[in-house]
């Protein structure tokens, strides 16, 4: 795991780089300076703007995570148990799994309108993707010894899933929740830009027509962040639930 002190080094390398581009090779109105975005994120947090459109964008990816993880992980466990699911979906979903979000999201607001569902609909799509994959692949990685061992004392189907399956498959399902978080960034952005009167995403864009740079930077330096608060803390997360709870292979 790379150090603070080595994070914190190649932040400042990156912030100098941009100081010198904006001072040296792009005309401020084009790059502006650190100091100057700094500043407009200060005046867009005390009028309230800026946390209005983190709020709105961090909603609509707790929802649309939520709905796509629970929908992948059943779905994902309902193709790896019935073999003639799996035949029949696995190829739709590596098919669709390739489609960018960005060029789902016109045909969302056709389907569900301008409203919040197609947002939620853009993130589902992808998240539901994810998580149908890793759970599928987690489930086949299950020892199958473990499973006729277990249905040699007896167990049954549900408790077979529910002590000898899950757990197994529980790594991955657990890389699957941390990948499908760190894309539906990229999906709440995508569904923002197009469509929407709120967000980030609808910042960045808004900013980009009223040559706004510096708000623009903002926005785009707001995701970063939120992003990688959210994957280290997932990460974390991920550890100590995979210490405490998974079975070790074999």
């Amino acid at each position: 795991m790379t150090s603070p002190i080595r994070q914190a080094a190649s932040a400042f390398l990156l912030i100098l780089l941009w100081h010198g581009l904006s001072r040296l090779v792009f005309e401020p109105t084009i790059l502006p300076s650190p100091a100057t975005v700094l500043g407009r994120a200060v005046e867009l947090t005390l009028a309230g703007e800026l946390p209005r459109h983190m709020a709105t964008s961090l909603g609509r990816i707790l929802v649309g995570y939520s709905i796509g993880a629970i929908l992948g992980i059943a779905v994902g466990l309902v193709i790896s148990c019935l073999p003639w699911v799996e035949e029949l979906l696995t190829p739709s979903l590596g098919f669709i799994r390739s489609i960018p979000p960005i060029a789902f999201v016109p045909f969302s607001i056709i389907l569900f309108g301008i409203g919040e569902t197609s947002k939620y609909a853009v993130i589902v799509y992808l998240v539901f993707i994810v998580l149908a994959l890793h759970t599928t692949a987690g489930v086949h990685e299950t020892p199958r010894i473990r499973i006729r061992a277990a249905q040699a004392l007896g167990a049954g189907g549900a408790v077979v899933l529910l002590k000898v399956i899950l757990p197994s498959a529980f790594p991955f399902i657990l890389n699957g929740l941390r990948v499908g978080l760190s894309l539906s960034f990229m999906a709440v952005v995508s569904a923002e830009l197009i469509g929407a009167q709120s967000g980030l995403g609808y910042m960045i864009m808004d900013s980009q027509t009223m040559f706004a740079t510096d708000k623009m930077l903002v926005g785009i330096l707001c995701l970063g962040i939120l992003g990688a608060l959210i994957d280290c803390s997932a990460n974390e997360l991920s550890r100590r639930l995979l210490a405490r709870f998974a079975i070790p292979g074999g």
